[in-house]
Parts: structure tokens; sequence; C-alpha cells
């Protein structure tokens, strides 16, 4: 019988497996200006340069820029602080974190020159490079005052037309083909804090604190991971005026979230705490093509497309619910099944353009356009077919928005060896004024708290050094995220929930050091 329970608890992880929102689609398809030192100085507005190991993941026509073979690397020291005011009253969290943002070599070779002249290919480059895209490390610690608005609402309407029956059969995990019900409605059932009321044969559910009660939220998440990314490039140096070139990329990607939602209800009567534990880990591949154009000597132009990275990814989640009741003096855990789910994600396709000037030897001002298509974002199942996502794949252009990203940057020489640097980069916000999280009904995920992104800006300054066969490269960096934070989606009910405003503001330190020979 042991052996029977096992395997139907298998066969319902299975039959569970459309956990997946247009949210999560969003944060592990999104990247970030991250890179060498010099390239994060002046915001990334590298596109039409060249000539730097991070600039050839946005152009890959960069590559051909170089005259000489490089080594690099990058040390990053992040400093992450969240901030938030939910209902009157002000939180702040933070953290610190080390790592490594680049590594990279680049192989210049020149390939043929006319004796009176130069054209054809001059050089073929090749280049093998190692660069973070995202870092998904943050911390919020998120509190709030009074609040009408209940999480307990939120279930009850979620359980509507459901029978104790029904629920009843499900927390026992049986009868094994009825994924109809959300886990989040079974948890609220088992902690006691909904109740059930039959009209002409239909259940319709109440949260236990009726329609008096007040609850204070809170709610603390601590995320961590990335997204990495491994090269192989090559570009081409045409009579000095045109420069095409491509790479390969394979991308690691790996996210964890473990978040807690809790409510003290009002007049003594209890509280709730809802935890929740998400691991994602992935692989994707995609492509970069990019071409650089010479108008003179000092102004270039840049294009460049990046194909959508196609991912593979492996989910784990598992939900735990502590209920207490401080009038009967009860209290207990309960949570849902470990769910496990495989799935493809095809992210956005991007594009972009830039322009630079070069100012002889003494600086340079560059200007870039990035476009990601966010409302293209398609979730698939693990063999590629779209049927089980079909309400989701129709809600990216409803929940999300296509991104435009300015980035400006500029350096200046003081001498032949050093130079100063600075930038600022904007990116429009990332989803629908009033995009919402649906949770499924068929789900054992019971996360149902979103973001709405308003805006992200960057402003970066820097300095460099720079000998004949070695440089170094520092940089500071501070990147302001602008959201709007809502534990769970009151579109449907009768009091609307408060959304916290939270902003995230990240500072980072980066040294590059290079090796030219």
């Amino acid at each position: 019988m042991k052996k029977i329970i096992i395997a139907l608890t298998v066969i319902l992880n299975c039959l569970l497996i459309e956990a997946q929102t247009e949210f999560d689609a969003l944060k592990l398809s999104q990247t970030d200006i991250t890179g060498t030192a010099r390239y994060m100085g002046m915001a990334g507005a590298f596109g039409a340069l060249g000539g730097d190991a991070s600039a050839i993941k946005d152009n890959p026509a960069g590559l051909g820029i170089y005259r000489s073979s490089e080594l690099t690397g990058t040390l990053n020291v992040m400093m992450q602080k969240g901030n938030s005011t939910w209902n009157g009253v002000k939180s702040m969290d933070d953290m610190y974190k080390i790592g490594f943002n680049n590594f990279s070599y680049v192989l210049a070779t020149p390939t043929w020159r006319k004796e009176n002249g130069s054209s054809g290919l001059l050089s073929s480059n090749f280049s093998f490079g190692y660069n973070r895209l995202a870092n998904f490390n943050r911390t919020l610690n998120i509190k709030s005052g009074s609040a009408a608005s209940s999480m307990t609402d939120y279930m009850a309407y979620l359980t509507d037309n459901f029978t104790t029956n029904d629920l009843t059969y499900t927390s026992n995990y049986e009868p094994f083909d009825n994924v109809r019900i959300p886990w989040l409605s079974v948890l609220a059932f088992e902690g006691k804090l909904m109740n059930e009321t039959v009209i002409d044969g239909v259940s319709k559910w109440k949260s236990a604190l009726g329609n008096s009660g007040s609850v204070t939220p809170s709610y603390l998440v601590n995320e961590k991971g990335y997204v990495d990314q491994y090269s192989l490039g090559w570009a081409g140096n045409f009579n000095n005026s045109f420069f095409l070139g491509t790479t390969l990329n394979f991308r690691s990607l790996n996210y964890t979230s473990i978040s807690s939602y809790s409510e003290l209800f009002s007049e003594n009567r209890g509280m709730m705490n809802l935890r929740d534990s998400i691991y994602s880990s992935g692989t994707g591949f995609n492509l970069n093509v990019g071409a650089i154009y010479s108008i003179t000597d000092n102004i270039r132009l840049g294009l460049s497309v990046h194909t959508p990275t196609v991912y593979s990814i492996s989910d784990n989640y598992y939900s735990k619910l502590f209920y207490e009741d401080y009038t009967n003096k009860t209290n207990g855990y309960t949570g849902t099944p470990g769910g496990t789910n495989s799935f493809q994600l095809q992210g956005p396709m991007q594009l972009n353009l830039s322009a630079a000037y070069i100012v002889g030897t003494k600086g340079l001002v560059s200007v870039e356009y990035d476009y990601d298509n966010n409302t293209a974002i398609r979730l698939k199942d693990a063999n590629g077919s779209s049927q089980s996502y079909i309400d989701e794949n129709q809600g990216m252009s409803q929940m999300l928005r296509n991104v435009n990203t300015i980035k400006i940057g500029g350096e200046y020489r003081l001498t032949d060896n050093f130079a100063f640097r600075a930038g600022f980069a904007h990116s429009s916000n990332a989803t629908a004024p009033n995009a919402a999280k649906l949770v499924q009904s068929y789900t054992i995920r019971t996360d149902t708290e979103f973001y709405r992104n308003n805006s992200t800006n960057y402003l970066s300054a820097g300095f460099g050094y720079r000998e004949a066969n070695w440089f170094i490269d520092c940089a500071y960096m501070n990147k302001m995220l602008d959201e709007s934070f809502y534990p769970y989606n009151s579109n449907k009910l009768d009091i609307a929930v408060n959304p916290a405003k939270v902003s995230s503001n990240t500072n980072n330190i980066v040294v590059t050091l290079g090796l030219k020979f």
C-alpha cells in the first residue's frame, strides 16, 4: 500500500505541472548592465565602440576592433539595500556579496594587408568570454501598518464552488485526478482560515475573520542566483571601416527564493505565516550577430540582434503554513507535497542600435538604444509544446511590456595613460500598469505575491590606467529599481490591497585587470 501511495504521489506531481506565470518568465529572462569596469563606468554604452570584453556581449562586431590579443578578469563587490513603505510603515534590509563579473580571452590575428594601403579582411579575431548577465541577489523585509484586506479573503475567493469534501480528499492526496483545486485553498482549509456556507447547493467561502477584522501583514524574501553566459566569438575587420561579428552563447541559470508572508489578526484572534520555497535551474542557448561601421575616423554606428534564448529549466517548490488561534489556543503546521516541473522558456529577442563620437585621442561620447521584446516571451513544456501554457502565453502581451533602454556614456583622457568615465542609463517599465498574478486552480505553488516594475535607472563613474602591456580599470555603478509590491491579487475582492512601494538600491564597485600581448 505504501508503494502505491508513493507512486500515486508522483503521478499527482506530474499532473500539476503548469505552475509558471508571466512574472516568473519575466524574472528569469531579464538581464542587467554588468561586465568590465570600463563598460560599467560608461553605463554599458559600448555598442558602437567595441574593443572591450563586455561590449562583445552587446555587439559582437566590437571584437573586430581589437588590434592585439587580451586577457581580462573582473571582480565585483555588491552592496544591496531594499527600502519599502507599506501602509505608512517604512522598512529596510541589506546584503553584501563578492563575485566575478567577467573573464575573457581575445585572440587578434591579422590576415592580409596590401603593400600600398589596406583592404579586404584585415584581421580575423576570436574570443572566449564569461559574463554574468544577471544577479538575483536581494533581501527585502516589508512591514505594514494595519490593513483592512487579508489574504484569507483571497483564499476564500479561490475556494468558492469547492466543497469541504473536495478539500478533504485533496489534502489526503486522494483522489489523484482531482487536480483542479489550488493547494492554497487546501492549506487555508486545514489552517481553519475560512468558513463554508452552502447556498442553493453551492459552496461559498468567507474569511474566518469576518467583515470586521483587520490584519497587520509583513513579507520577508531572500533571493539569490544568477544568469551566466559563456560565449565563443568571431569578428572580422574589413578595410578598417566595417566590422562584422557573431557569438554563440551558452547560458546557465540558477534562482532561489525563500519567502515568508505573515498576518497578525486584530482583536488578538491569532496569526498565519505562509512560507514558500522555490528553486530553479536551467541552461539555454542563443546567437548574437552585429556590425559596426565607421563613417569617418570620428563617427561609428552599431547594430546588433540577439536571437531569443531558449532555456530548459527545472523547478522544485514547497510551501508550508503555520497557523495559530489565540482564542481557542490551537495551532499547527500544514504543507503542500513537494512539486517539480520541467519546462522550456523562450526569452525575448533583443535589438541594439548605437552611435559613438570619438574626439581624437582625448575622449569619446557614446549612446545606445536597447529593445527587449518581452511580449514575445513564451512558456512551453519539456517537449516544446505550448499547449499547456496557452493562458500564460496569451497573457504576456497583457501583463508585460516591451522594454526600451537608453544608455549614455563618456570617457575623457587626462593623459595618455589615465582616463575618467561616467554614464547614465534608463529602462522603461517591464510590466503593465494593471499587471496582476493569476493563481491557477491546478497548481501546488502558493506564492501569490508579485511586483509591478515601474522603472530602472543607473548612474556610474570610473577611471582607468593603461600601459602598453597591461591596464587596470575601476568603476562604481548605482542601480535604482522602483517597484510596487502586491502580496496577492485583490482585483476580484471587495477590498483592494494597498501595494507597498519598494526601492531596491544596488551599489557595485568593480575592478578589472587586463593583459595585452
